[in-house]
């Protein structure tokens, strides 16, 4: 997208938002400041400040592409509807003001939160003392394991019904169908989606799942987790999908690239040894290690979709050039993972 696509795609934005703002604050002159998007990978997403007659709110709009079927991470309705059931359980999750799916104010569906202020520990950009570190993976257990523990039935309306783990790998199955995709990577992938098919571990626990539970979703106020954002792929499933895609970003040997690794990250192993103390329930070891596994092909072809999307120029975002990069090294961990599955 051109530098002046951009600028006018904002200044459209802007327009609409302070239409939108202005209705629902029920103040024809509240103003819209400091529009400007945020990073990210799905999606659309735009910080600002509204300042009306009552308070000035730092604030984030979240926007489905233009003509993209609201469905998946594109679905912003179903992922305000999400934090709106989370936000009275203590969990650290954005405040969600508005959402919905009237076409009059964006000619898309849009939900709007809270910003939420807090620090960011990917890629390395803080180096933490032994203890602070202790504090926030502890922090970021407790988080989880809260997550899990919620009373998932009283869920059902907001989430959608349960998703079984063949149900998952099922859909990511369905992902790598496309013809468009690289052919390389998607044969690279083909014997862990054979072996995970072979070695399949049954659901486990269920419950609320966020589904991209990894440490470039959180935000950190010091040791105590500020935010945990990003709920496009939540849903009532498998719990321990969470505790094995937070392994996965915490596993240096699955990656070619340390880009979403942060140097404090705790090994896989000790993740799952907390997980374990703080719920106070015990671990399958041999479910861990095939939700690990799938974790890998899981995100495998979520990178090569995304890669498609990018080199056709539907949504450009050069990063998943860098992490297409991991796909083969990702894959030869997983396979490993699988293999050791026999002697749990």
């Amino acid at each position: 997208m051109s530098h002046e696509h951009k600028n006018l795609e904002n200044y459209e934005v802007e327009s609409e938002l302070l239409e939108f703002c202005r209705f629902h604050t029920l103040d024809s002159e509240a103003q819209i400041e400091d529009l400007k998007p945020l990073p990210g990978h799905a999606g659309l997403s735009y910080s600002f400040r509204l300042v009306d007659r009552r308070q000035s709110r730092n604030l984030v709009l979240r926007l489905a592409p233009r003509g993209v079927r609201a469905a998946g991470p594109a679905d912003v309705v179903r992922q305000g509807r999400i934090m709106a059931s989370l936000n009275a359980t203590g969990l650290p999750v954005p405040r969600v003001l508005w959402f919905g799916d009237d076409l009059r104010w964006f000619g898309r569906p849009y939900c709007i939160v809270e910003l939420v202020e807090g620090s960011s520990l990917a890629r390395g950009d803080q180096i933490l003392t032994s203890p602070d570190r202790d504090a926030r993976i502890e922090a970021v257990l407790r988080v989880m394991v809260t997550l899990h523990k919620l009373d998932w039935r009283e869920m059902v309306q907001s989430w959608g019904p349960v998703v079984s783990t063949e149900a998952e790998l099922a859909r990511i199955d369905g992902l790598l169908e496309r013809p468009t995709l690289d052919y390389g990577l998607v044969r690279s992938l083909a014997p862990l989606g054979e072996q995970l098919r072979k070695t399949l571990a049954g659901d486990g626990p269920v419950g609320c799942v966020h589904g991209d539970f990894q440490w470039t979703n959180l935000l950190f106020d010091g040791p105590r987790v500020a935010a945990l954002l990003d709920w496009e792929l939540a849903m009532i499933g498998p719990t321990t999908l969470d505790l094995a895609w937070l392994c996965l970003f915490s596993d240096p040997e699955s990656w070619a690239t340390d880009i979403l690794i942060p140097k404090f990250a705790p090994a896989p192993e000790e993740l799952v040894a907390l997980y374990e103390e703080l719920s106070a329930e015990p671990v399958n070891e041999r479910v861990v290690r095939w939700f690990r596994a799938f974790s890998a092909y899981r995100f495998g072809a979520i990178t090569v979709f995304n890669l498609m999307l990018h080199r056709r120029g539907k949504r450009v975002d050069p990063v998943w050039e860098i992490l297409a990069s991991s796909v083969p090294r990702m894959v030869e961990r997983a396979l490993e993972l699988c293999a050791s599955i026999s002697s749990c």
